[in-house]
């Protein structure tokens, strides 16, 4: 059976959460069912609010201990007078079940662990939701899929400290770039190792192109041999440079002018 896959949600939603069931606990006689015109206190939009909020599944425990405070939407939510408010009866059951969920609340979220991304060189949001910002306009979108998805996976990995393997899926994406660059310009030829590929390319394009065979070249021994070795660790500065490098060379590939992959927009 596959491992649920890790999911982001904002940790303002767990202190909202928190808001809603002492909200609920210190229900008062008196207090509005419905909502005011003009705002104020509402037993059944907080209600609702902590349904939606244990909705997600994060907090499955918490959630099917809800039940008692679910009934007593429902039951609330049959009120036909828009001015009703809480009796004595009403308030206590009300704080009487959020306190009792609370007690749940409190025991699962023990269970939980969240993890705080530090300031990187890069913005936290582009490395894990859309790396593509870190490349240059329309780069990304003509890297074949395995491409994007190591830069995508290497941009996660230094967000949450795993420099060497972000180290692997950068070098990777240039690798997979490289190959598609390779059979844009030879595409009968069966090299696909690095070196072949890079040799090749240069017995082929003029010399206006070799600052970026060179700088494959460099990649090549400086990084991704050494990286396939267990002697080599990267810390989370070395896995920023390198994403620098690749990122650099991956540009230059796709704006070469022989890049065969689909045509950049104008």
């Amino acid at each position: 059976m596959a491992c649920p896959a890790m999911r982001e949600r904002s940790i303002h939603d767990y202190i909202f959460l928190g808001t809603v069931v002492r909200y609920l606990q210190d229900a008062q006689p008196g207090w509005r069912i419905f909502d005011a015109p003009a705002g104020g206190r509402c037993i059944l939009s907080n209600l609702a609010h902590l349904r939606e909020e244990l909705a997600d599944g994060d907090l499955p425990v918490t959630r099917r201990a809800a039940w008692r405070l679910y009934l007593l939407e429902d039951e609330f939510a049959e009120a036909m007078d828009e001015e009703a408010t809480l009796g004595a009866a009403g308030a206590a059951r009300i704080r009487e079940a959020a306190a009792l969920l609370r007690e749940t609340l409190e025991a699962e979220a023990k269970g939980k662990m969240a993890f705080i991304t530090t300031e990187k060189r890069y913005d936290a949001a582009h490395l894990m939701r859309d790396i593509a910002r870190v490349f240059g306009q329309g780069v990304y979108a003509q890297l074949p899929d395995v491409a994007q998805y190591d830069f995508a996976e290497a941009g996660k990995c230094i967000a949450f400290e795993r420099p060497t393997a972000a180290a692997f899926h950068l070098l990777r994406g240039v690798e997979a770039a490289l190959r598609t660059f390779h059979n844009g310009v030879l595409p009968a030829s069966r090299a696909l190792l690095w070196k072949p590929a890079v040799d090749e390319l240069r017995a082929h394009l003029p010399p206006a192109h070799r600052p970026v065979l060179d700088h494959l070249d460099n990649i090549r021994a400086s990084f991704r041999n050494p990286t396939q070795h267990p002697e080599k660790i990267y810390d989370v500065e070395e896995a920023q440079d390198l994403l620098a490098l690749c990122v650099d060379v991956v540009n230059r590939m796709v704006r070469s002018g022989v890049w065969k992959g689909a045509a950049m927009p104008t």
